[in-house]
């Protein structure tokens, strides 16, 4: 067998791989078009009645799916068209924290203007907040912290998010902090 034959088989078995393990989610034809960024499809979608808050395998919505991605256009049709907006995953991750762990500013203003709940905790205890401060996400941070958010939340290890700043030497994030009242 030549290299390009059996470059061409693995490239075949990776893509067949990847299709399956796409496939086991139980992502929506909603969700397929909001991970693709497809904003008309999933225009068209809703308007044809897809259920803006049907659920994948990990618990995931169509939201979530945007938020992650970054993308403010889709998330604001999904949140105008009835997306709940403080769903959490399986792993109690909400929109909202993942827009902040990434740094998608637009999308964190679309959710915070659309009310989200700032102080949801995933299963470790952690907020959007937390999140933001561990992937030193400074404008999120910023953004959280003119939203209102607890300033001092501890998460189920006992951790705030002024600790998690100083142990990454995130000095930016410490000084946000300590102006925003971070006690610890």
């Amino acid at each position: 067998m030549t290299l390009v034959q059996r470059f061409s088989i693995q490239s075949l078995v990776a893509a067949a791989l990847l299709f399956l393990l796409s496939a086991c989610d139980n992502n929506t034809p909603l969700m397929v078009q909001v991970i693709d960024g497809e904003l008309p499809e999933v225009k068209r979608l809703l308007e044809q009645g897809a259920d803006v808050n049907a659920r994948n395998s990990y618990q995931w919505t169509a939201l979530s799916h945007a938020a992650r991605k970054g993308n403010a256009e889709i998330c604001r049709l999904l949140v105008d068209h009835g997306a709940q907006v403080d769903v959490q995953d399986a792993s109690g991750w909400s929109p909202l924290m993942r827009a902040a762990a990434k740094g998608h500013e637009a999308v964190l203003d679309v959710l915070l203007k659309a009310n989200a709940n700032t102080e949801l905790r995933d299963k470790s205890g952690w907020t959007a907040l937390l999140w933001a401060v561990n992937q030193e996400q400074v404008v999120a941070v910023q953004r959280l912290l003119a939203a209102g958010v607890d300033v001092n939340v501890k998460a189920n290890d006992g951790r705030s998010p002024v600790m998690v700043a100083q142990a990454e030497g995130y000095a930016e994030i410490v000084r946000l902090l300590r102006e925003a009242g971070a006690k610890y």
